[in-house]
């Protein structure tokens, strides 16, 4: 019985090895590229797809049989190499698991392991054949050089995938594998060419296209030697604007310690790629040029279907690289400038950019002026810092501020009334929304970008600006420096974001799971679980080292009524109090804990808005007509504790997201050449009383203008004018630009702003 079965199976393996393919091919090409609901259609589909695989298959082999009786060729190919092709059309089936694979590395070795498979079940197959040591030679040097280049592809292509910071291909899973392969088979279809010339051509011109695309190769091996340490400081592919500036601050990117490393590896690769093509050149000498026809035709097929069939090629750093240089030197390329007149403008907000420099904003000193802003205790013992960012936190809100709503904030209320409590007035935020509000003042960098190609187009997953944690980290020995985020640490990329501004740990929603069993009672954990859990993980009192932790609340969110364990305030009609008085109810308890603690004497408490309040918060009729049609923009809450503090108890000076990171680094005494966009609040911020706010969706102008006549008291007459708009919605024309730098700055003029440093941001030119 066992035997006939067995028997049975084998005579119709043929079936089997056509059915099985055909169903691997479907199932993973379709797991990848169609949506799997609803679940019938997808279903549907791929029965049909693999119906037709099948069917199309069989056809195939008809026609293979057909044409190899039409030229006579020998038995071989009509019997034993025509049995195979099921066998081999099953292996070859098996690159298409691939496609099931989320992680790029285990993506990289499956798909080598089923090329070692294929070249081995060929092999044996070959061998059968009359003057099987011609096959076996040609396959096995086209194998050894398919994988050369595939191992040496698929590393660039992996150490881009990790530094390159507006891959909008980061979340399609084995797009290194995708890329690797296109560019292989550039490479590949390239040799099959010159491999057509060199059999087909007498002269010594056989030789001149195979020694141009060596030395293309070769070439692309050195532009990787740069293009990888520019990926490494700024986190963008080299371009023209790095090779224009390589004499004026980008040759610092292009050539140091590690490019000279990488220029090792350049020589060892080029030598390797020589050796191989040695051992290739051996196999053509030893070979008639039959048998090289029919690998390069099948050669040359499959590169050019991989290169226009995967649209992976056109994402490929190769590919971007090569069309950047092509647009710049064709004169193709729209280049991005700034007026004089702008960016005259622009001096007046604080802003003094050199556009002939590479780095277009370049400072010798954070500060200016030295001040003894600390206590003396925390010169040689550094104090720990915690800084808790309140969501949406406007200090219209806030009774210290405004006396409307007084009693929604008690909690932040004790904290100002503490004698160690500096108030700052007039701080505005620089960005909107969380992330983006949180790099301004945490890198002092006005994003031009926003939460729509951070979160939705993975345009901005992180950056190499320098910023605070990084700082302190390097220049005081902080060695615990956390993040901690009540929702998804995914969310917006603040996981990877966080990371490369120094962050040693992000912890989000699923990561304080582990800390505890509550129930998640908000958009994750509500303030009142979040405070708790920092205190009791994030706070160390027998550390020897200090500590830096950084909490991002959740409550005051919209849409207002998150929290299942809201706090009401009043009757609780008025959402936005609600989770305004919840997030400061938190605050409370951690604040009546705190001052009864042991870091009530060693540790600074900042409590600031991440940014302002949402416009459509506030209205309704829940709110007076003065908190209806707010932009994004408003005054925020920023207060800071100090143990012994010798900071004054109110600072009024106009400053905004931008100053924050400047401020808290003057307070340390932390001097050095930057390219901060902001000031100290304590120091220079003063000479520039006007912001600006920048954010995909509203460009805010806050200029002080004068009229020109003076006061009694020999001032101008100046007052501060407001000018918001969304960037998408501007549409400018001449009317909308002036020739006068004394004149204010238009919308249309600094949308012109916006639009120039996204491109400055694209070319790395913000670079710490």
């Amino acid at each position: 019985m066992f035997k006939k079965i067995k028997k049975i199976i084998k005579k119709n393996l043929p079936i089997i090895y056509n059915i099985m393919g055909g169903f691997i091919i479907v199932a993973g090409w379709n797991w990848y590229h169609l949506s799997h609901k609803p679940h019938f259609r997808f279903i549907l589909i791929s029965i049909l797809m693999w119906f037709g695989l099948v069917f199309g298959f069989w056809i195939f082999k008809i026609i293979y049989k057909k044409l190899i009786k039409k030229f006579g060729r020998i038995g071989f190919w009509q019997k034993e190499f025509f049995s195979s092709i099921d066998e081999l059309y099953l292996n070859f089936s098996l690159f298409f698991l691939v496609f099931f694979s989320t992680n790029e590395i285990l993506s990289l070795v499956y798909f080598l392991c089923v090329m070692v498979v294929f070249f081995w079940r060929f092999q044996v197959h070959l061998s059968r054949h009359p003057t099987a040591f011609l096959w076996l030679t040609v396959n096995r040097a086209v194998f050894i050089f398919t994988v050369f280049l595939f191992l040496v592809t698929a590393f660039l292509q992996y150490l881009s995938y990790n530094y390159y910071i507006l891959d909008t291909s980061y979340d399609y899973f084995s797009i290194v594998l995708f890329r690797s392969w296109a560019i292989t088979s550039f490479w590949l279809a390239g040799f099959a060419f010159s491999g057509f010339l060199y059999w087909s051509l007498k002269s010594s011109w056989r030789y001149i296209f195979f020694s141009f695309w060596c030395a293309l190769f070769i070439f692309s091996l050195f532009v990787w030697g740069l293009n990888v340490g520019a990926l490494y400081w700024t986190g963008y592919y080299f371009n023209p604007t790095f090779f224009a500036h390589a004499g004026e601050g980008a040759g610092r990117v292009l050539w140091n310690y590690l490019t000279y490393s990488l220029f090792v590896c350049f020589l060892i690769l080029s030598a390797l790629f020589v050796s191989v093509l040695k051992y290739v050149a051996r196999a053509h000498r030893l070979t008639p040029k039959r048998h090289w026809h029919y690998y390069n035709f099948i050669i040359f097929t499959i590169a050019i279907f991989s290169i226009f069939g995967l649209s992976s090629f056109y994402t490929t750093p190769e590919y971007i690289v090569s069309k950047s240089f092509y647009t710049y030197f064709t004169g193709g390329e729209v280049k991005t400038e700034l007026s004089p007149i702008i960016l005259k403008k622009l001096e007046k907000f604080g802003f003094f950019y050199t556009p002939e420099k590479f780095k277009v904003n370049e400072r010798k000193n954070v500060f200016e002026k030295k001040e003894h802003l600390l206590p003396e205790k925390f010169k040689e013992n550094p104090p720990n810092i915690l800084i808790v960012f309140f969501e949406s936190f406007s200090s219209r809100l806030v009774s210290v501020y405004n006396k409307e709503f007084d009693g929604v904030t008690p909690g932040l209320q004790k904290m100002a009334d503490n004698s160690n409590t500096t108030v700052f007035k007039n701080y505005f935020n620089a960005s909107t929304p969380t992330i983006t509000g949180l790099m301004s003042q945490l890198c002092s960098f006005l994003p031009p970008t926003g939460h729509e190609e951070i979160e939705k187009h993975n345009k901005f997953r992180e950056h190499r600006l320098l910023c605070l944690p990084e700082v302190l980290k390097s220049e005081l020995g902080y060695k615990n420096i956390r993040y901690v985020t009540a929702v998804p640490k995914t969310f917006a990329h603040k996981d990877t974001i966080f990371a490369s501004m120094g962050v040693d740990e992000i912890w989000g929603r699923d990561e304080l799971a582990n800390l505890t069993s509550d129930e998640q009672l908000s958009w994750g954990y509500s303030d009142h679980q979040l405070f708790p859990l920092t205190w009791d993980n994030f706070m160390e009192s027998d550390s020897e080292d200090p500590w830096f932790t950084m909490l991002s609340t959740v409550d005051n969110h919209p849409p207002y009524n998150l929290a299942k364990d809201m706090v009401y305030w009043g009757d609780g009609k008025n959402k936005v109090l609600n989770s305004v008085h919840t997030s400061d109810d938190a605050f409370n308890i951690f604040w009546e804990k705190f001052t009864k603690s042991q870091f009530y004497d060693d540790t600074i408490v900042i409590a600031v808005a991440d940014h302002a309040i949402f416009p459509q918060a506030m209205n309704n009729k829940y709110f007076d007509k003065k908190h209806h049609a707010l932009p994004f923009y408003d005054e925020n809450m920023f207060m800071m504790y100090v143990p012994d503090t010798v900071l004054p108890k109110s600072v009024e000076v106009r400053s905004n997201g931008l100053d924050f990171m400047p401020t808290i680094l003057h307070m340390f005494d932390i001097n050095f050449a930057n390219s901060f966009e902001g000031y100290s609040i304590f120091d220079e911020r003063e000479k520039y009383p006007s912001l600006l706010g920048m954010h995909e969706i509203g460009l805010y102008i806050d200029e002080e203008v004068c009229d020109g006549e003076n006061l009694p008291d020999g001032r101008q007459d100046c007052e501060f004018k407001q000018n918001y708009g969304v960037p998408a919605g501007l549409r400018c024309t001449e009317e909308n630009y002036t020739s006068d730098t004394s004149t204010p700055l238009t919308l249309c003029e600094y949308l012109d702003f916006f639009k120039w440093k996204r491109e400055m941001l694209k070319q790395g030119r913000f670079w710490k």
